[in-house]
């Protein structure tokens, strides 16, 4: 996160590590705010996140009041769009889906984490890089997000974390390995999941690109409502 003023800040930027992407968030006040901007961006952020590996900065912006501000800042670059969809629900799946019997769908809680880290199940860090990116640490997303997984012979193959908590609201960052997709497991993690949400008074949010065609499908399979759209925007560093 970086905001141009500590005491009274009025533009920030905010990074999610589960998805790689940044929101540009605040209001236009002056010119000289956005200028000292663009210096910070291209003199330290493009900076540290070549460093990092990033091969491209992927941002959407959550204030309509600042973006054209924003875009003129990059005006220089050759920039690609592609529109995002969120989507809500607040009731259980219609249909629920069974799943082979090899499979086993599991609650991320205290006593999975501690079979997780004393290495009871194989390829741990598919959970645990996805949950520890997002949260401090395994009890600060115990009190305030969920997670399920997916195991097989011992292995977690598919993973469904929520990523953040803000009034209530849980994005959710879901991934099957790809040998074992196309056999239900995401639908069926998702319906335990919404209906963990529910009993604990959360809204789970999906959150996917135009292209990813599977994912708008399942969020519309699953009974998610389409609530916003916004642009996501990414150029080469």
């Amino acid at each position: 996160m970086w905001v141009n003023n500590l005491e009274v800040p009025t533009i920030a930027i905010a990074e999610s590590y589960a998805v790689g992407s940044f929101a540009f968030l605040g209001i236009y006040n002056t010119e000289g705010e956005f200028l000292k901007l663009k210096d910070f961006i291209e003199a330290e952020l493009f900076n540290e996140l070549k460093k990092k590996g990033y091969p491209c900065f992927e941002f959407s912006v959550e204030s309509e009041n600042i973006r054209k501000y924003i875009l003129e800042i990059f005006k220089d670059k050759t920039i690609q769009t592609e529109k995002e969809f969120s989507f809500r629900i607040n009731t259980l799946p219609a249909n629920n889906q069974d799943i082979p019997k090899e499979y086993k769908i599991l609650k991320v809680d205290s006593l999975f984490w501690k079979m997780l880290s004393d290495g009871n199940y194989e390829n741990e860090n598919f959970l645990k890089n996805r949950l520890l990116e997002s949260w401090y640490s395994f009890e600060e997303f115990e009190n305030k997000s969920i997670a399920y997984c997916t195991i097989f012979d011992n292995r977690i193959i598919a993973v469904m974390v929520g990523t953040a908590s803000f009034h209530n609201i849980i994005p959710i960052d879901i991934e099957t390995e790809v040998e074992h997709r196309r056999k239900g497991l995401a639908y069926a993690m998702a319906v335990n999941f919404i209906a963990e949400c529910l009993r604990s008074k959360y809204t789970p949010q999906w959150d996917c690109v135009e292209s990813n065609l599977n994912s708008y499908n399942m969020a519309i399979k699953l009974g998610f409502k389409k609530m916003n759209e916004n642009t996501v925007y990414w150029f080469d560093i």
